[in-house]
């Protein structure tokens, strides 16, 4: 895998837009997070999609000294720099393994966050956990501040599809805790949100829902909702559970990951006029 090879190319992106300007404003806590089941990798296969996730992160912070930390492990210990090349990021996710989890001894657990240098740990910092490298379950998790420069949908739409490119998961979503958390409760959990990549090797295909966008891309299917506020979402959950509708899992043990290629949707270019986003709730081309 050439991990680089999905770095997007921000030179060409206009001011990005920030978080708290394109979710619902009411919304809290965003977050980004990928998952998949069974995939042994090594800390030397891991370190280069590691390296390419914390680039591409950066790409968003285009003219700011955004750098990437090391969290302490211990109170009082000084976070450090994240290292610059393959073999010292190696050896980092080597040590982070927990040898003393037994069928969980081969995955990483790191956690990783975006400040200046010197890093301001007065204020919250976009975050990233890795829990990787397992034959069991794996997930990469970037926690948004408000500030986050996360564009409008179809950008947005980007950064998720080059992480997905990165990682090869069953699923990949842009979600709020705030949204999920109202989701509760409103029928069987579905993978639904702001948008969400599903694996069709992963999950059975399902019907298309009127409060979503679909776009094919890879091996997989990219859901647009077509309202980016918590409460389109919520209604979401319960037009599937009306419908009878459950996007289920059919993970097996060992994940098969999914082809996806280079490149992004065609229909990427009309996204941000097909969604309302915006604290405006129409859409902003601006």
């Amino acid at each position: 895998m050439d991990a680089h090879a999905v770095i997007h190319q921000c030179d060409t992106l206009r001011t990005m837009k920030r978080a708290r300007e394109v979710l619902d404003p009411d919304s809290r806590k965003p977050f980004i997070t990928l998952s998949w089941a069974g995939r042994n990798e090594s800390a030397a296969e891991l370190a280069p999609r590691v390296e390419a996730t914390t680039d591409r992160v950066l790409a968003q912070y285009k003219g700011s000294p955004a750098v990437w930390f090391q969290s302490p492990t211990d109170l009082g210990q000084d976070p450090v720099h994240l290292p610059g090349d393959i073999p010292a990021l190696t050896d980092l996710l080597e040590d982070s393994f927990d040898r003393t989890l037994g069928d969980y001894s081969s995955r990483t657990s790191l956690s990783l966050f975006v400040d200046e240098d010197p890093p301001k740990l007065d204020r919250t910092s976009t975050s990233l956990s890795l829990a990787v490298g397992s034959g069991e379950r794996n997930t990469v998790t970037l926690r948004l501040t408000e500030d986050f420069p996360l564009g409008s949908p179809s950008q947005a739409a980007r950064l998720l599809l080059d992480l997905t490119r990165i990682w090869r998961p069953d699923s990949a979503e842009l979600m709020t805790i705030s949204a999920a958390r109202a989701a509760l409760g409103k029928g069987p959990y579905n993978h639904v949100a702001y948008m969400l990549w599903a694996s069709d090797k992963a999950y059975a295909p399902s019907p298309e829902i009127e409060g979503e966008l679909v776009l094919p891309y890879g091996e997989g299917r990219l859901h647009v909702a077509r309202e980016w506020t918590d409460q389109a979402v919520v209604a979401l959950f319960e037009e599937l559970g009306r419908s009878g509708t459950h996007r289920a899992s059919a993970e097996s043990n060992l994940q098969e990951p999914p082809h996806l290629k280079e490149g992004y949707p065609d229909q990427l270019t009309d996204l941000d006029s097909l969604v309302s986003w915006g604290s405006s709730g129409t859409p902003r081309l601006d």
